[in-house]
C-alpha cells in the first residue's frame, strides 16, 4: 500500500485499527482491515479519512462492458473486485466514476459456487453531479452467456440532498452461479432543479465495491 499527499511537505500518518504510525515506505495488508489516514504539516493537520479492505478470492476476475473515466479509475480494471470500499470523499480515489454511461460489469468467480448475497456500493453527491443509478440489475450464470435475472432495485435518484451519501445495494442470492452480472442504470440528465441543468449536464456513477459472498 503507497500513501501519497498533494502537499510533498507534510506528514502522513495511519493506522490499521491500533495506534496511529508515521508512514515512511510502502507496506501490505494481508487481511480484513480498516486504514485510517490524515496529513500532517506543522500544527495544520487534515480530516481523518478511513477505508475498510476485505480479502478477496484471488480467482476472482471482473470484466467491464463500459468504460470508466480515466481520472476517476480508482486503480484500473479490477477496482471493484480490490476489497477497498470508499468513503464519502470521492477524492480519496477508491470510486470508479462513469460519465453518462451505465455501468455493466461480469464477475468470474472461477467456478461455480453457492452465492449467499451480494452487496455493491454507489456514492451520491449531487453538487459534484454524481447521483445514485436509477435502476440496480443482478444477473446470475453458469456459463456467461445466458444470464437470468436475480434481483431488480429501482431508485428514485432526483430526491434532492445538499450532503455525499452511499447506497449500499444488498441482496439475497441463494443460489448456485460461476458469473454474476451487475448493471447500474445512469439517471443521464440532470433534474430541473440542479444547476447543472442550464448546461445540459450528465450525470455521473460512482461505484466502489461488488462483494459477493
Amino acid at each position: 500500500m503507497t500513501l501519497e499527499t498533494v502537499d510533498t511537505q507534510s506528514n502522513i500518518y495511519y493506522s490499521l485499527g491500533g495506534d496511529y504510525m508515521e508512514y515512511s515506505k510502502p507496506f501490505e495488508i494481508l487481511q480484513k482491515s480498516k486504514l485510517s489516514v490524515y496529513a500532517q504539516r506543522g500544527e495544520d493537520k487534515s480530516s481523518i479519512v478511513s477505508t475498510d479492505f476485505f480479502k478477496i478470492d484471488p480467482n476472482l476476475k471482473i470484466e467491464l462492458k463500459t468504460e470508466y473515466a480515466n481520472q476517476y479509475n480508482a486503480g484500473g480494471d479490477n477496482a471493484l473486485i480490490d476489497g477497498v470500499v470508499g468513503t464519502r470523499d470521492f477524492r480519496t480515489g477508491s470510486w470508479q466514476g462513469y460519465w453518462d454511461e451505465d455501468v455493466v460489469a461480469i464477475v468470474d468467480l472461477g467456478t461455480k459456487k453457492f452465492l449467499k448475497d451480494i452487496t455493491i456500493g454507489f456514492l451520491e453527491d449531487q453538487g459534484s453531479w454524481i447521483f445514485y443509478p436509477t435502476r440496480v440489475e443482478i444477473y446470475t450464470s453458469d456459463d456467461g452467456v445466458d444470464f437470468k435475472l436475480a434481483h431488480q432495485d429501482n431508485i428514485n435518484a432526483t430526491v434532492e440532498s445538499a450532503d455525499a451519501s452511499i447506497k449500499v445495494v444488498d441482496k439475497i442470492l441463494n443460489r448456485k452461479a460461476r458469473y454474476v452480472k451487475v448493471v447500474a442504470k445512469k439517471l443521464g440528465e440532470l433534474p430541473e432543479w440542479h444547476l447543472g441543468y442550464m448546461h445540459d449536464g450528465r450525470s455521473w456513477i460512482f461505484i466502489d465495491e461488488i462483494q459477493i459472498k
